[in-house]
Order: structure tokens, then sequence, then C-alpha cells
């Protein structure tokens, strides 16, 4: 009504009222009333692609029906339609590869299969409401083609030391738009690039990878990078440096430690090559290999125990496809070693009752001579029963040793009756000043009478030639020199003893003090002159020799 009553104030006649009043109705109509496209699609060539079409209806319209038309320079053609009444309906030529994803009064989305070059062109999606009429909008379809992407060795093989060469090509085949190619690697090499338009407006990247090759990258890897539109990610191959190279050679085997006599001695060569060797040759540099040293594959065995004219240089040959080397070893015999020493062997761990806990291994004991055969299994036990029986017998002689030692030290040879041991050597000196001489022996006894004194003086003599055969464990002292013992130690008794016997002495007879007296060296004399018995004054000795109570000390 205002807007009315502005109209008739202006002076505007009616019919151009009305028609103003229609143009603003169908202005705001067509703002409520909208269809979403995307600006530009990209298809893969071969692949599916999807045509998005959002329908945005006000509540006051509805809609009718919404269709797809292709525009082509012989003019449009309706692809696809759909009515909320009768359904969907697709054009014959169409038919296989165009379908509506999910068709709705607010969705006109399409897809389209196996996309190809032709597919390329605008597409409009179209919308018809009532009573408005219809709305459209258009979006652009392109083509991308996924490269084929694939890497190739180089022409010539990788040879180690050679010239610069190229390793490998990485190829994105046939893209659209170009691919970008590169290689990765910690090779200090250079990338080529090489670039080739194809008719359908393709392009193909060839990117090739050049280094001077060297042994020691054998095994290590190159790795193409490729990176397009077409792909949801990167693509990237591996590649495996393959370089050849003549062999690398060593002989195994020969220690520094062989000895004559050894067997079972072999020289390995083993060599390190690409591609693998194919022959080894075994040499010898100062003279012709012996008869019975033959070649097993790659190792030289000696069939004889080693000798020494085995020592000397042995080459070893090996080759393959790119060349052939080879490895001198200088082999010294030596002599065998002087003795071979046996491990200890541990004993079993024995319980409270004695008995091992756990058996004794049977394994074969290590021999480390070179010059002595294997053991055999059962000479183990044989080697311990020998040392130990070799332990015994020394043992043995150790204690019937010192028995004899312990016998000889226990028989006494010296001076009875000064009690001090006296050496062989001091035993031929003279006679000890303590020892009684035929003159003490008249003063004992007295000197009145010529012809008793001549009688008694064998007497001492004799006792002094008993003693020595005493000293020297010369049998058991006869009745007369322990008589005469008795006699020198304690005349008194001696004289009584002799008056018993009917043999009484001239003179007075000295008392035992005197005897003391002369024989101040000797000053072990019991009391009262030893006063014995005449069957247990004496006792025999370990020597054979016999002594008397009054003499035997501690």
């Amino acid at each position: 009504m205002a807007v009315g009553r502005c109209f008739c104030r202006s002076g505007i006649s009616l019919p151009l009222k009305l028609t103003f009043l229609l143009l603003i109705c169908m202005l705001t109509a067509a703002w409520a009333n909208r269809v979403r496209v995307p600006e530009r699609v990209s298809a893969v060539l071969g692949k599916n692609v999807t045509l998005g079409c959002r329908v945005e209806v006000s509540s006051n319209l509805s809609l009718t029906q919404s269709s797809w038309e292709r525009r082509l320079p012989s003019g449009s053609i309706t692809l696809a339609v759909f009515n909320p009444q009768f359904g969907t309906s697709v054009a014959p030529s169409y038919a296989k590869r165009l379908a509506f994803h999910s068709p709705s009064s607010h969705d006109a989305t399409i897809m389209l299969a196996d996309v190809g070059f032709a597919d390329v062109g605008t597409y409009t999606c179209k919308v018809a409401t009532f009573p408005l009429g219809n709305t459209q909008a258009s979006t652009h379809i392109g083509i991308m083609v996924e490269p084929k992407v694939y890497v190739s060795a180089g022409s010539v093989p990788l040879l180690d030391g050679g010239n610069e060469t190229v390793v490998a090509t990485c190829t994105a085949e046939r893209a659209l738009p170009q691919a970008e190619v590169s290689w990765e690697s910690n090779l200090f090499g250079r990338s080529q690039v090489h670039l080739q338009a194809e008719a359908n407006g393709t392009t193909t990247t060839q990117v090739r990878y050049a280094w001077h090759p060297t042994r020691h990258a054998q095994g290590q890897s190159l790795t193409c990078v490729v990176r397009h539109p077409a792909l949801q990610t990167e693509f990237r191959i591996p590649y495996q440096i393959n370089v050849q190279f003549a062999p690398d050679v060593t002989v195994v085997g020969y220690d520094g430690d062989w000895f004559i006599g050894q067997e079972n001695a072999q020289l390995q060569c083993r060599a390190n090559a690409n591609p693998t060797v194919h022959s080894y040759k075994w040499t010898r540099l100062d003279e012709e290999l012996p008869g019975d040293v033959y070649v097993v594959n790659n190792t030289l065995v000696f069939s004889h125990p080693l000798r020494s004219n085995d020592s000397g240089v042995y080459r070893c040959e090996a080759g393959n496809g790119v060349g052939r080397r080879s490895r001198d070893t200088r082999i010294r015999v030596q002599e065998p070693p002087p003795t071979t020493i046996l491990p200890a062997t541990p004993l079993p761990a024995l319980n409270d009752r004695g008995l091992a806990t756990a058996p004794l291994s049977k394994g074969r004991a290590p021999f480390t001579s070179p010059t002595l055969a294997s053991l055999p299994e059962g000479s183990l036990g044989a080697i311990v029963g020998g040392a130990v029986g070799g332990a015994l017998f020394l043992v043995l002689l150790l204690v019937l040793g010192g028995t004899c030692y312990r016998r000889q030290q226990r028989t006494f040879r010296g001076d009875y009756y000064t009690k001090q041991y006296l050496g062989p050597a001091d035993m031929q000196k003279e006679p000890h000043v303590d020892m009684l001489q035929p003159h003490e022996l008249q003063e004992v006894y007295g000197s009145g009478d010529a012809g008793k004194g001549g009688r008694d003086a064998p007497k001492a003599s004799t006792l002094q030639s008993d003693k020595d055969r005493e000293e020297w464990g010369d049998g058991v002292i006869n009745g007369r020199s322990r008589a005469l013992r008795e006699a020198a130690r304690c005349p008194e008794r001696h004289n009584h003893n002799h008056n018993h016997h009917g043999t009484p002495l001239r003179g007075p007879a000295p008392p035992c003090a005197r005897i003391s007296a002369m024989k101040h060296s000797a000053p072990y004399l019991p009391e009262d002159c030893y006063d014995n018995s005449p069957d247990g004054d004496y006792v025999s000795h370990v020597d054979g020799s016999v002594i008397s109570r009054r003499e035997w000390y501690v």
C-alpha cells in the first residue's frame, strides 16, 4: 500500500506500476533459486570423473526438472534428465558411461566413466522451477594423462674404474601435463633431462643418471622420483647399481704356524668378484707342485704330512668375465714344538658322601701339537691313569727316601762319654782329649806292679778299639770292653768286681772324684758312679751297637 501511494503521488500510470512490481518479484525469486557447479573439473584419461550440481530452491518454488547439456560446435545436446515425477533418462550415446549419482530436488550430480580426449568440453546443469522457469550453471572438463613411469639400465655395463657411463634412465611417458622427474642418490653423478612431445598433446620426459663407476658402490641404490597432478602421491622407483669388477683374491688357511709332520694342511682361495669367478688356478713359483698336492675347486690340499721342502711361495689366480687377478702366499714349514702340554682336566664335584655329582665329560682332549695324530676316543682314561700312577710312584720314592734319612739321623756316631756327636771327618782325627789314654788307666789301676800294669795296658787299648768300633756301628761290644769302660768310670766298683772274681788290684784305688777331675770335659757322670745291675746295664742301639744305661741321654 505504501508503494502504491508512492507511485500514485509520483504520477506513474498503473500498467507501469504492475510491470515494475513483476520485475522486483522475479529478481527476488532469482536470488532464492540458484544452481552451484565447479568452475573446472580435471579428469584423468581412462578414469571416471564426477560433475557436481547443487540446486538451491526456495520454499515458494517447486522443482519440475533438472538436466545436463553439452555444448558442441554443432549445437547443444542433452545428456541426461531427472524429473521428480517420471525419474531419470540418459541419452543413448552415453547410456553406458553416464549416470546420476543421487538425484533429488536439491542434487543433480552425474558421473562420467572412461573419460577420453573426446570428452573435453563445456557441460551445463539446468534446473526448471515453477513458476520462475529455468536456471543453469556451466563447468569445463579438462583431461590429465597419468604418465607411465619405468626405470631402465644403461646401454653399456658399469665397469670399475671406467669412464662416465649412464647408470640408468627414468622415464615418465606420455604425461599431460608434463611430469616432474628427478633422481635421488648419494653418489657424485649428474642428471641429464630429455623431453619428447607426443602427437596427442602429451609429453614424454626422460632423465638419465651418469656416473664414474667404482666397485665400492656395488649394491647401492638410486631412486627415481616422479610427481604429477594425476598421481595421488609421488611415484618412487628404486634401482640397484650393478658394477662389474675383476676378482679381489684372498688366501686363507695359513696362520704362520705350520710344522713338519702336520696333517690335513689346506690353502683356500677366496675371491670377491662381479660377475662371479668361473675359474681358479693354483701354482708354485719356486718349483712345481708335488704330485700328492692336488686342487679341489678353489682349495689346495696337502695330502701328505708337511715336510720342510713344502716351504715356498704359492699363487692363487681367479678369473671372471672382467679379468683375472692373483694373490701370492709365502709358506714356511717350521720344526715341530719340543713339548706338548695337555690342558688341566677339571675334577667332578663331590657331595657329602664322597660321590661325584656330575659325570666326567667324554669329550676329546685337545692336542695342540700339529706333529701328533688326533687322540682316539678312549685314550683320555689311559692318559689320566698313567699320570696318577706316576704321581703315586713319585710319592712312594719320597717316602722311602725320607725313611732312610730319618734312620740315618737316628744312628749315633760320636763320643758316648762326652755325649758329643762326631762326623766321619772328625772320627779320622786324633783321639779326643777326653778319651782315657793308657797312662791314665795306669793311674786309675795303679803302677805298683809292672806286670799288672802291663796286663792292664792292653785293656785300655782294647777299650779305645771297642769305642772306635762302636762309633762306626761295628757290631756289639764284647764283655771285656764293657768291663774296661766300667773300670775307667768307677774303679772302686771295678776293684770290687775284680776282687769278687779273684783278681785284686795292687795299690790304693782312686776315688770317683779323681776320675771327674781327670775327665773335666765330660761332666755328665751319674750319682754314685752308676750303681747298676749286671743284667740291665747295657741297651742295644738302632745301628747294632750297645751302650750303657749310664750314658743314655735324650
